[in-house]
C-alpha cells in the first residue's frame, strides 16, 4: 500500500488535508483509517473551532506512519549528506509543496486511476473508519477524489502561534474532499469506545513484541530460539518478501536455518540496498534475491563468532564486525589518508567495520520498525551466545557481542578515551617527577659542595624538570614547592658568588694596572719613550677605582714627551728644507751659468756661419734655465730672426732667377 502524504498548508492560507490514496483497492492503510475515525470523533465531541497542535498523539503517529508507508514504498534514496536514506516525494508538514497555490485539497501525482470501492482488510483491534463519503466529480482528477472520498478537516482560519513552530489554533470542521460539510456520525460515548479500543490495541501490540523478546532471551538451545523466532513468519510481509525469505532459506548451504528477515541494507557508500537475512547457528547471511525473476544473485556469510557489538540507532540496527564487510566507504579513506599524512595510528576499535540494516516491513501493524530491529539484534545475539556456550573442546572461544545504544557507544568511545588520556597523564607524571627528584640530588649536592666556585653551583638542572613537573597533570606539589625553593636558594647564592667574584677579580685588575702605570711613569721620565706610558694609561683607565691623580700625573708627562717629541720633528724637518732649497738653488745657478755660457757661444757661432741650428738649441736650455739674462736671449732672438729673413730672401731671389 503507498498512501500519499497528509499536507497541510502553512499559515496564513486555510489548512487542509489531502486523503489518503491507494493503488490497489484491495490493500488497507491503518494509520489513514485511523486518522480518518480521530477525525469522526473529534467532529463528534468538539467545538466547530478545534486547535491541530491539541489532537492526541496517535493522530499525528498516524500520519507519520502514512509518510514511513509512502517512503517505504517508493524506496530509499543515498543521502550523502546524512545518516538516514532521503524519502521519494517527502513533504514537510510545515512546508507546503511546490505550486501549492490554492487552499483547495491537492491530490498526490499518482495516475489517475479509477479504484474500485472494494473494503480493505482491517488490522486486528482497529475499529473501521467510516463508509466513504459520495462526491460529485467536478474537475479532472475528481473521478479518484470521488473514489476515495473520506472526511478531513477544512481549515477556515489558521493563526501561527510561535514563530518557527508551524501553525497555531485552526478553526476545522469536518468535511467531504470536494462537497458540503459532513455531520458527525458518531456520539460521544461511542468515540470514547473507539479510543479505548486503539488504547487497548497499542497496549496488546507492546504485549505481543515483550513476550517475543523475553522468548528469546530465555531460549536454553537453538530449537527454543527458533521456536522463539517463529511469529516472524506471520509478520505482515509482502508476498514477494515472503517468496524471498522462503527461496533464501532453501538457497544457503548452511541447513540449520533458525529465522529470516527482509530488511535494507546500508553500506559504508550510504546506498541502501534490499537484502535477505537469514540467520543459522553458526553464521547469519546477507543476502540478494531479485523479486522478478524469483533467484538469488549473491550472498555473503558473517559467521556469528565476527561480532562485536550490535548498536540499536535512531532509524535502525548497526552490526560491528571485526573485518571490512564489503567495500570500504570515503569516510574510512579519508581517515586512513589522514593517518598515513599525519603519521598517526588508524582507528582499530570495535566499531571500525559497520553495516546498517533497516526495517523493511511496511508501517502499520505490529511489529514497528524499531521493534524489528530490536528483535534482530536480540536473535543474533542469543545465537552467539549459545554458539559460544555449545563450543567443543578445542573450539576458538569469542565473546557474544553486547546490544548498546548510540549513547552507550558514544559513552564507551568517550571513557576509552578519557583513560587513555588519564593513563598518559599518569605516565607522564611519574616521568616527570622521576627527572625532578633526579635533578633535586644533583641541584642538592652542588649546593652542599665546600669550597665552590659560581660554575659549580648547578641551579639549571632544575629548570626543564620544573616546567616539565608543572606540566603534568596532578603532579606533587610538595616535590614541586621543594625543587622550586631550592632553586631560589641555589641562584641566590650564585648570584651573591658571581658578586664576590667580580669585586676580586677587579680589585687584582686595579692593583697591576697600578703597578704597570707606576713603572711606566718612571722609564718615560728617564727614556722619554711614551709607547709603555700609552699602554699603562689605557689599561689603568679600563680598571675600576685607580686613583685618579695617578692617571693625570701619567697623561701629562704623556703630553709633555709628546710636546717635546713634535718640537724635534718640526727642527728636523725644517733644517731638511733649508738643505733642500740650498741645493735647489746651486743646482739652478749651475744650470744657468752653462745655458748662458752656451748661448753666447751660439750667437758667436752663428752670426759667423749665419746658421740657427745650434742657436736653436741653446736658446731652448737658457729659456728652460732660470735667471739667464734678458738681453741675452733678446739678442739671440734677434740674431735668429735675422738670418731666418736672409734665407728667405735668397730663396725668393732663386726662385725668381730660374
Amino acid at each position: 500500500a503507498r498512501p500519499a502524504l497528509l499536507r497541510i498548508a502553512r499559515a496564513p492560507r486555510p489548512a487542509r488535508a489531502e486523503p489518503c490514496m491507494f493503488e490497489e483497492a484491495n490493500v488497507a492503510a491503518p494509520a489513514a483509517e485511523t486518522a480518518t475515525s480521530l477525525v469522526d470523533e473529534l467532529g463528534a465531541e468538539a467545538s466547530p473551532a478545534v486547535d491541530i497542535s491539541t489532537l492526541p498523539s496517535t493522530a499525528m503517529d498516524a500520519s507519520a506512519g502514512a509518510t514511513d508507508a509512502f517512503g517505504a514504498g517508493l524506496g530509499g534514496l543515498d543521502d550523502p549528506f546524512g545518516e538516514s536514506p532521503l524519502l521519494m516525494d517527502t513533504v514537510s508538514l510545515d512546508d507546503p509543496p511546490a505550486g501549492f497555490e490554492s487552499p483547495d485539497i491537492t491530490v498526490s501525482s499518482r495516475p489517475n486511476t479509477q479504484f474500485a470501492q472494494t473494503p480493505a482488510a482491517q488490522p486486528p483491534g482497529i475499529t473501521p473508519a467510516e463508509p466513504a463519503i459520495a462526491v460529485t466529480p467536478t474537475g479532472p482528477n475528481d473521478t479518484a477524489k470521488a473514489a476515495l472520498a473520506r472526511p478531513v478537516f477544512t481549515s477556515e482560519t489558521v493563526t501561527p502561534s510561535e514563530p518557527g513552530r508551524g501553525a497555531g489554533p485552526v478553526t476545522a470542521q469536518p468535511t467531504a474532499i470536494l462537497g458540503s460539510p459532513v455531520q458527525p456520525t458518531t456520539t460521544e460515548p461511542a468515540a470514547r469506545s473507539a479510543a479505548a479500543a486503539r488504547a487497548a490495541t497499542v497496549s496488546s501490540e507492546s504485549s505481543y513484541v515483550h513476550e517475543m523478546s523475553e522468548a528469546i532471551a530465555h531460549a536454553s538451545s537453538f530449537a527454543a530460539l527458533t521456536a522463539a523466532l517463529e511469529p516472524v513468519q506471520a509478520w505482515p510481509w509482502t508476498a514477494e518478501q515472503e517468496a524471498g525469505i522462503k527461496r533464501c532459506k532453501t538457497y544457503i548451504p548452511d541447513r540449520d536455518v533458525v529465522a529470516g528477515f527482509c530488511v535494507s541494507s546500508i553500506n559504508e557508500w550510504r546506498v541502501s540496498q534490499p537484502r535477505v537475512l537469514v540467520l543459522t547457528r553458526s553464521a547469519y547471511y546477507r543476502v540478494k534475491y531479485e523479486p522478478q525473476t524469483g533467484k538469488v544473485e549473491h550472498y555473503k556469510k558473517t559467521p556469528l563468532s565476527e561480532l562485536r557489538a550490535l548498536e540499536n540507532t535512531v532509524t535502525g540496527l548497526k552490526v560491528y564486525l571485526k573485518s571490512q564487510d564489503g567495500q570500504s566507504g570515503p569516510k574510512k579513506w579519508a581517515s586512513w589518508m589522514m593517518a598515513k599524512v599525519s603519521r598517526a595510528e588508524a582507528r582499530t576499535d570495535e566499531f571500525q567495520h559497520a553495516r546498517e540494516y533497516r526495517s523493511a516491513l511496511s508501517p502499520g501493524p505490529p511489529p514497528s520498525p524499531d521493534q524489528v530491529c530490536d528483535i534482530i539484534a536480540a536473535s543474533f545475539a542469543k545465537a552467539a551466545e549459545l554458539l559460544r556456550d555449545g563450543l567443543p573442546t578445542g573450539g576458538v572461544p569469542f565473546a557474544p557481542p553486547a546490544i548498546i545504544t548510540t549513547h552507550e557507544r558514544k559513552q564507551i568511545l568517550s571513557e576509552r578515551k578519557a583513560a587513555a588520556r588519564a593513563e598518559e597523564e599518569r605516565l607522564e607524571r611519574e616521568a616527570a617527577e622521576a627527572e625532578l627528584r633526579s635533578a633535586l640530588a644533583v641541584a642538592t649536592a652542588s649546593r652542599d659542595r665546600e669550597p665552590k666556585t659560581s660554575g659549580e653551583i648547578n641551579h639549571a638542572v632544575l629548570a626543564r624538570p620544573l616546567r616539565r613537573a608543572r606540566r603534568a597533570a596532578d603532579a606533587d606539589t610538595t616535590l614541586i614547592e621543594e625543587a622550586e625553593h631550592l632553586k631560589g636558594e641555589l641562584e641566590e647564592e650564585l648570584r651573591s658568588r658571581l658578586q664576590s667574584e667580580r669585586l676580586e677579580r677587579e680589585r687584582v685588575e686595579r692593583e697591576a694596572a697600578v703597578a704597570d702605570l707606576e713603572a711606566a711613569l718612571t722609564y718615560a721620565a728617564t727614556s722619554r719613550d711614551n709607547a709603555s706610558l700609552a699602554r699603562a694609561l689605557k689599561r689603568a683607565r679600563k680598571a675600576v677605582d685607580v686613583s685618579s691623580e695617578l692617571i693625570l700625573h701619567g697623561e701629562d708627562l704623556k703630553m709633555e714627551i709628546d710636546a717635546e717629541k713634535k718640537a724635534e720633528r718640526e727642527a728636523a724637518e725644517e733644517a731638511l728644507r733649508q738643505r733642500k732649497l740650498a741645493e735647489r738653488m746651486e743646482r739652478e745657478r749651475v744650470e744657468t751659468d752653462a745655458a748662458t755660457a752656451e748661448l753666447e757661444a751660439a750667437v758667436s757661432a752663428a752670426e759667423a756661419s749665419r746658421d740657427t741650428t745650434w742657436l736653436l738649441k741653446a736658446l731652448r736650455r737658457a729659456r728652460r734655465a732660470a735667471g739667464v739674462s734678458a738681453e741675452l736671449l733678446d739678442r739671440a732672438d734677434s740674431l735668429k730672426h735675422e738670418i731666418d729673413l736672409e734665407k728667405k730672401v735668397a730663396a725668393e731671389e732663386a726662385r725668381a732667377a730660374e
